[in-house]
């Protein structure tokens, strides 16, 4: 027999190894059911790419008493396999998240997996969240570095998880704000339960290159140069106030062309 209650999609771009999954899992369960979808491994700054010339593997992992599905994919392709092909029903929520770094300002949010997951949903009609959590510097480049946390931040996981229990309690019983195709959640480095939140559009931002010459000269490897901030508004600025910002999205890329615009480009019967 089919189980037709609603439940939520969780994913994530951090993988199966993401510390966060395991209190952020029972925490959601609290809501309605929850089937996790992840990578099988790291996928940050993947966006909205999705598996094409390549089969995707499934797996599964029994973590925290949960099964826990597993693709060596990308985010997108564990939102949509999780929405479309892997359960009797869709799920009534995607929940990306939360990940370890913030996706705050219009080049980070236009790269990243987590996002990328949550329009993925949205892309199957399915309304989406995407959580982020800044770090502290050093607690970040732990995490890079030797894929742990210590004490201090481990606390800070379990805030952000609490605020995320929280909005998704609100979208599973309302929905998202007034006409968001998804909404975006970034949390400061000082989040707790009381922390204010406040909506926050994108921040206008921009990177330069994000490549250096590889050591043996043949090649060229990640090598970020740093963001730069166009407009000292929105999302970032949030942040900076200590405020988790909220963003709701809305797909409404199109830009009205000018008159001269239609003298230049249209060609008209």
């Amino acid at each position: 027999m089919v189980n037709t209650d609603p439940w939520i999609l969780l994913t994530n771009d951090d993988g199966i190894d993401s510390p966060v999954l395991a209190p952020l899992i029972p925490a959601l369960s609290s809501i309605a059911p929850v089937r996790t979808v992840v990578p099988a491994s790291e996928c940050s700054w993947t966006g909205k790419v999705i598996s094409r010339f390549n089969p995707v593997v499934l797996d599964s992992v029994d973590r925290w008493g949960q099964q826990i599905w597993t693709l060596d994919g990308y985010p997108a392709d564990c939102a949509n396999i999780g929405v479309h092909a892997l359960f009797d029903t869709p799920p009534a929520l995607v929940v990306s998240g939360i990940n370890m770094g913030t996706n705050a300002g219009l080049a980070f949010f236009l790269s990243s997996g987590t996002v990328g997951a949550a329009v993925e949903g949205f892309l199957a009609g399915v309304p989406s969240l995407a959580l982020s959590l800044e770090l502290p510097k050093e607690a970040y480049a732990l995490w890079r570095r030797e894929r742990r946390l210590e004490a201090p931040t481990e606390q800070l996981l379990h805030n952000a998880v609490e605020v995320a229990r929280s909005i998704t309690d609100e979208v599973w019983r309302s929905g998202l704000p007034s006409n968001a195709s998804l909404m975006t959640v970034n949390m400061p480095t000082t989040t707790s339960a009381d922390s204010p939140r406040r909506f926050a559009g994108i921040t206008p931002t921009i990177y330069g290159s994000t490549f250096r010459r590889s050591a043996e000269g043949d090649g060229f490897e990640h090598a970020f140069t740093g963001l730069q901030i166009k407009q000292e508004t929105g999302d970032i600025v949030a942040l900076q106030n200590q405020e988790i910002a909220l963003t709701p999205v809305r797909f409404a890329l199109d830009a009205e062309p000018t008159q001269e615009d239609r003298l230049r480009f249209e060609r008209l019967s």
